[in-house]
């Protein structure tokens, strides 16, 4: 695929404007904008008028102080004592009044400190409650000890959204270290009011794409974490099933693990499946599980030239020119998870010192901050920003959907409004986002001593919903200008993996011989598929918020993807026009995606496409059933590959029948289907299949003995089109 460096500078869209639209329906707004509306001031105060309001928690000192300030004559002085029993000591305020969920607060206050002990030291929080008291939900500003240790500096909190259930807000200054903080100037707003979604009736939904309106002039593409590369597997599992689906699915963008302690025969193993990732023009961004403690500067400079050697290795004599990001842990782990978010200053170390080792080697791969999770912790990348934005080269984080069940519907307001103001962020330095890891809830129980680290919907009534939940997520990303994003994960983590802990959030399973795909490869496997960067996404504006719609143009062709999500528990009528354009006329294929009736398929094969819709005059009109996905590509085309040639069948005595062949010349060939008949020249039927590979070898396990059998090949092509062997 084309490099992405140097690319156009981002637009810069301020978010003023973004934000400024007003949901009137059924008129028309964008899709990519949520409404400032009842905007509500909870608390602004500089304590000139002393703590009127607020309630104080913990053995500590509270008090004001007229020598210390942000502003003003006065700030909040919050001491704990050496010896004092450390807890989270905090002075509170609640606002009990018209507060219900999908509210959205932020919050903005200055603090000094001076001789904090440990982390995390003085911060603040939004805290939401429910009428009884129960916290619903609760959102931390930067913590860690370094807050305010040698100047004023301010802690903000953005986008804090109440969650279901929630009655109230609380809002609390903290001190979780010995030693004395001050808090000045503090100001938390409601920006806008949670309402439900209207009705629309019989309405026809109207989405527009406004072709002179970019998002992003070089959208990166839909795709996966992937881990599959860690684990060991025979070469039968790896060409059946895991590069069979990686070509299905076909991602244009992956986030992947790496490791320092693999040993060269691990490394070369790696190498070989980034390598294949390359051939299907797959961008990688590569991050390092459980990296080395490096406790000084000069130990992170050794650290950074081994990290450095390796990428250097991969690039350079492996030719793996599809790394273009990496970042130095996941997730800011470093002896625990998220442990750096309280010391960013040594995450910034560690990143100078890559940074510098690959500018002296001339290598052109950029570095990722923050790579933190959840939302909640994206104040990190805010940091990153104002502090180590010239060893940056793009800004992104991870979340997963533990407050917003697979059926609100309010999800994607809420996902667009975080992804807005992350992408904004990056924008403001001249760089992009990556959403580096997402997905539905997370389980995360202890059962029987093992760690379940996987979907909580996974073999439930709601699991076909998965899929309606995160195809939101991408349609909100691509809408709010991101770069590039990654769903967790392609596949399980195999059984065995670990005896205490199981990572079961793949498309397909990874057990024992169950290698079955779940619904939700049905659905954001179709995104994958034809939402492939490079291309130019637009913005649309629609009249239901109940339909989204993405709309993209792919570089290098004039063809055309477009997925559109119907929340409506009805069908609805669409209208998609091509703004700004000359009248334009185009087929397109059309795949979907129906919860009620999942197109699950033994090998992994995706679903036909139900049909062609034509689009005349720079206009579409469907209909779109209920709670569904629909995609629409001209992104492909009706020409099979060449027949198969050079079939040959041998079966050595006591041994199974090999097949092999002559690969297919085809550019775009996906993969090849297997057939075994007992009569020649058979049509192909699934019932006949025995399996699909990549590779020109397969070996027939469950062949019959002292029977007549006959094979047939099919190669299939990125399209979906087959073409039979001679």
């Amino acid at each position: 695929m084309p490099n992405r460096a140097p690319r156009p500078r981002l637009l810069r869209r301020s978010l003023s404007r973004l934000l400024g639209a007003c949901l009137l329906l059924p008129s028309m707004v964008s899709l990519g904008t949520r409404p400032e509306i009842n905007r509500l001031a909870i608390v602004e105060t500089g304590f000139e008028e002393g703590l009127k309001g607020w309630w104080k928690d913990g053995a500590a000192e509270f008090a004001i102080d007229t020598t210390e300030k942000h502003s003003g004559k006065s700030s909040f002085r919050l001491t704990v004592p050496q010896g004092t029993k450390l807890s989270y000591q905090k002075l509170s305020l609640d606002h009990t009044t018209d507060i219900g969920p999908g509210d959205i607060f932020n919050l903005d206050t200055w603090v000094r400190s001076n001789g904090l002990t440990a982390d995390p030291g003085a911060y603040c929080v939004v805290e939401f409650l429910a009428k009884d008291g129960r916290r619903t939900g609760i959102v931390h500003s930067l913590t860690g000890r370094a807050n305010g240790s040698t100047r004023w500096d301010q802690l903000r909190i953005r986008g804090a959204t109440a969650p279901k259930g929630t009655g109230a807000v609380r809002v609390s200054l903290i001190l979780h270290a010995h030693g004395t903080a001050w808090f000045d100037d503090v100001k938390v707003e409601r920006t806008s009011k949670g309402q439900r979604l209207p009705e629309l009736g019989d309405v026809v939904r109207k989405a527009t794409v406004h072709v002179d309106d970019v998002v992003h002039p070089c959208f990166g593409g839909v795709g996966y974490h992937v881990f599959y590369h860690l684990h060991e597997t025979t070469s039968r599992h790896l060409n059946t099933t895991l590069l069979k689906h990686w070509r299905e699915l076909n991602p244009a963008f992956v986030r992947a693990t790496h490791n320092w302690e693999w040993d060269d025969q691990k490394r070369e193993y790696v190498a070989e499946q980034m390598a294949f990732w390359k051939t299907t023009g797959t961008e990688i961004y590569l991050t390092t599980w459980n990296p080395e403690d490096a406790t000084t500067p000069a130990e992170r400079l050794t650290y950074a030239k081994r990290v450095v050697d390796m990428l250097e290795y991969f690039v350079r004599e492996k030719h793996l020119t599809n790394i273009k990001t990496y970042c130095m842990t996941n997730e800011m782990s470093l002896k625990g998870w998220g442990k750096l978010r309280s010391d960013l200053p040594k995450f910034r170390d560690y990143h100078r010192k890559i940074h510098a080792e690959l500018r002296a080697r001339n290598l052109p791969i950029q570095l990722l901050a923050t790579d933190a999770a959840p939302v909640q912790s994206w104040h990190t990348i805010e940091w990153a920003t104002q502090n180590m934005n010239e060893v940056t080269g793009v800004y992104g984080g991870h979340h997963y959907f533990n407050k917003h069940g697979p059926d609100d519907e309010q999800f994607y307001r809420w996902f667009l409004d975080r992804l807005s103001w992350g992408t904004q962020l990056a924008r403001d330095k001249g760089k992009d986002f990556i959403l580096g890891e997402f997905g539905s809830k997370q389980d995360g129980r202890t059962v029987n001593g093992v760690k379940l680290d996987k979907c909580v919907y996974w073999d439930t009534p709601r699991e076909p919903q998965v899929a309606i939940q995160l195809v939101d997520a991408v349609v909100a990303a691509l809408n709010a200008g991101v770069y590039a994003l990654a769903y967790w994960t392609f596949t399980d983590f195999p059984d065995d993996y670990r005896k205490t802990y199981i990572n079961k959030w793949g498309t397909f399973k990874w057990s024992g011989t169950d290698f079955a795909t779940r619904d939700v490869y049905y659905g954001f496997g179709l995104l994958s598929k034809f939402l492939r960067g490079p291309a130019i996404v637009y913005r649309v504006s629609g009249n239901d918020p109940r339909v989204r719609v993405a709309a993209l143009r792919h570089h290098g062709a004039n063809t055309w993807s477009f997925a559109a999500v119907n929340r409506n528990a009805r069908p609805v009528d669409l209208s998609l026009e091509l703004g700004g354009i000359a009248p334009t006329s185009v087929a397109l294929r059309k795949y979907v995606y129906d919860p009620t009736s999942v197109p699950q398929h033994p090998f992994g094969d995706l679903q036909p496409p139900a049909g062609t819709v034509a689009m005349v005059n720079s206009q579409l009109e469907d209909t779109l059933g209920p709670s569904t996905i629909t995609v629409y590509t001209s992104a492909c085309d009706g020409t099979p590959p060449a027949p198969v040639e050079g079939l040959c069948v041998s079966r050595p005595p006591d041994g199974d029948v090999v097949l092999s062949w002559r690969p297919s010349p085809a550019p775009d060939l996906c993969y090849y289907r297997i057939y075994r008949t007992p009569v020649a020249n058979t049509a192909p039927s699934l019932n006949a299949r025995i399996g699909s590979t990549v590779a020109t070898q397969f070996r027939d396990i469950n062949a019959p003995v002292d029977q007549p059998t006959h094979y047939t090949i099919v190669a299939v092509d990125q399209s979906g089109n087959p073409r039979e062997a001679r």
